[in-house]
């Protein structure tokens, strides 16, 4: 596990292809693949110990079935053949998204990424499909945690010594910092800080 960031599970009904996506998740030193099942099987994986699931979504399955067999609660990264079927995955819940045939460099990238928290779209492929942004969610819905995160940020902490400072996993931070720029309206930690001092938030 040296060197290891993330545990990764693969979801496919198509031996070939589970033993495919495993051999390329498993190039990256920061994913391990600790997980692999058919969809009817996927409700067995161990979720406790899983950062990110990918799972190929078959063309011919309502996405809502297709996502509802994987466990709760671990981000997916859905591999599809129909790109218009971008906005049913993101509606389901999906953190990512790539076509089947993406290349392995952004397969294992998109793979970090989902399990570091963030969001992961072939913006290319996609982009049509999805609907425009959500405006900012008002600050006023910061929760205690995000409020106690945004300190640290603004005191200019990284995040494996907030990680520290609150007793969370880095990864958890993570989380909390993307939560953050996203309901702030802000691209980077600098501009939150700034966003979040001019709505009152803060005190610099």
């Amino acid at each position: 596990m040296l060197g290891l960031l993330f545990a990764a599970a693969v979801v496919a009904d198509s031996p070939v292809m589970r033993r495919g996506l495993a051999d390329i998740l498993g190039t990256s030193p920061e994913l391990e693949v600790v997980g692999s099942a058919a969809l009817d099987e996927a409700r067995a994986l161990d979720v406790g110990t899983l950062d990110v699931i990918v799972e190929d979504v078959p063309d011919d399955a309502a996405v809502e079935t297709a996502l509802g067999r994987v466990p709760p609660g671990v981000p997916v990264l859905a591999l599809v053949g129909r790109p218009e079927r971008a906005r049913e995955l993101v509606q389901g819940g999906v953190q990512g998204a790539l076509r089947r045939d993406a290349s392995s460099d952004s397969l294992t990238a998109a793979s970090v990424a989902v399990a570091a928290g963030l969001y992961a779209f072939d913006r290319d492929t996609f982009a049509p499909f999805l609907a425009p942004p959500a405006a900012p969610v008002d600050a006023g819905t910061l929760t205690a945690r995000e409020r106690e995160v945004l300190e640290l940020v603004a005191s200019g902490l990284s995040n494996r010594a907030i990680g520290q400072a609150l007793g969370v996993s880095e990864h958890t931070v993570k989380f909390h910092v993307r939560s953050l720029l996203d309901k702030l309206g802000a691209e980077t930690r600098a501009d939150a800080v700034a966003r979040a001092a001019r709505r009152g938030l803060l005190t610099l």
